[in-house]
């Protein structure tokens, strides 16, 4: 019963995280085009103060809205804090849930040596802490956004080459993003928020606005509409190996992320400024081609000296490849499968030992793989396997359910 509580944390945290980074998205997503598109009023408008308005239409419906400095409290005025803050704690929640709980299986690179799992868990906390920090004091020491997001992007680059070289590729490319989300949080929490407390308690005393903390407040909430769309990219490429798993996989990463960067600013200047900069959408769709080129690069195959396998090692390594290495190879040979699953690769015992306890938590402790016994493995080859497993050392990880 402990273990399907344990699964279904699992699930909702999933769900919850999903929802309110939806609901956060889209929030920031729809301001920033209302920001962007309101235009100085033409006739008389309903508030006095007002720099901005727009008209659209959306299910069945005509609104209106104008952007104005009131110059007294409404007690209805809505904020749009709330989704930013349980996206931020849902997915810490699920880092901490995923990769700090399970950090031999789901964090560390089992064929890489170095770290311990503590170690892995505390790097994984100072990527999530030291990127804002620099950002947040950069934010303070520059004005010039083009400075600001050049130096965010050599950053970018530095966290995902060292991630990839401690971290699993699908625990890295997350990380990357978790990065971005905390900043995008923390800019919502420590930034965005203060500044609108400081206007509202202006208002409430029949003060003018104090426009440095529009401005402030502004400037953060732009610069996470453009980080949008590479952390929504990083989260989902963990259910794509194709993007993970290459050798590439820095330079898939890097161009993706900024793909989605350049599209995000394709589309604000067009909200802007009502004028369509075909260059950027091209240089867009070519980094996007860039990145999914590099994907494409087909991995170097290892192969196992068979002389060197003891009796049962050969026995081992003969069903692995049988009934696992269609698919976890570095050129898969089962339809629908363009690279290996999470990356995980059984073309030698050395990589098989690497991953034993993956093995083990699957295809032992557990019936999950292969899914479906699509491939037939047998109870006795099961059986065969989990022995040899138990010999080397292997151990099922925690919130896998007994068959």
């Amino acid at each position: 019963m402990i273990d399907i509580l344990y699964e279904w944390l699992g699930y909702l945290a999933r769900w919850g995280h999903i929802v309110a980074a939806i609901t956060w998205i889209g929030t920031s997503f729809y301001f920033n085009w209302l920001d962007l598109s309101e235009r100085p009023p033409k006739a008389k408008t309903l508030k006095p103060n007002v720099d901005g308005e727009v008209h659209e239409m959306h299910g069945g419906s005509f609104y209106y809205h104008e952007r104005f400095w009131p110059t007294e409290d409404n007690p209805r005025t809505l904020a749009h804090s709330g989704p930013a803050q349980l996206t931020f704690l849902t997915g810490l929640f699920l880092v901490f849930y995923i990769y700090w709980l399970g950090a031999d299986v789901y964090l560390l690179n089992p064929g890489k040596d170095g770290l311990s799992s503590w170690d892995a868990i505390g790097v994984s906390a100072l990527v999530l802490v030291v990127p804002w920090l620099i950002y947040h004091e950069l934010c303070k020491a520059v004005l010039n956004d083009k400075i600001v997001f050049c130096v965010m992007a050599v950053l970018v680059t530095v966290v995902s080459y060292l991630t990839l070289q401690v971290f699993s590729p699908r625990a890295a490319f997350v990380h990357v993003g978790a990065m971005l989300g905390t900043i995008m949080a923390a800019n919502v929490q420590y930034v965005i928020i203060p500044n609108h407390i400081k206007m509202r308690e202006q208002v409430k005393k029949s003060e003018p606005v104090n426009q440095e903390f529009h401005k402030v407040a502004k400037r953060r909430s732009q610069h996470n509409n453009y980080m949008t769309l590479p952390v929504l990219f990083s989260m989902i490429s963990i259910h794509f190996p194709l993007a993970t798993s290459n050798e590439w996989a820095l330079i898939t990463l890097l161009l993706m992320m900024a793909s989605a960067f350049t599209v995000r600013h394709y589309r604000n200047i067009y909200l802007a400024t009502d004028v369509k900069k075909p260059g950027l959408l091209a240089l867009a769709f070519t980094l996007l081609a860039g990145g999914i080129a590099a994907s494409s690069i087909p991995a170097k195959m290892e192969t196992q000296n068979l002389a060197a396998l003891s009796a049962t090692e050969q026995q081992v390594f003969d069903i692995v490849q049988q009934r696992c290495s269609g698919c976890h190879a570095a050129q898969p040979i089962e339809e629908g499968y363009e690279a290996p699953p999470a990356g995980v690769r059984f073309e030698t015992m050395a990589q098989m030992e690497a991953y034993k306890d993956q093995m083990y938590t699957q295809a032992i402790a557990s019936d999950l793989m292969p899914p479906g016994n699509w491939t037939k493995i047998t109870d006795t080859e099961r059986q065969v396997l989990g022995e040899w497993l138990v010999s080397v050392g292997a151990v099922a990880k925690i919130g896998v359910r007994k068959p």
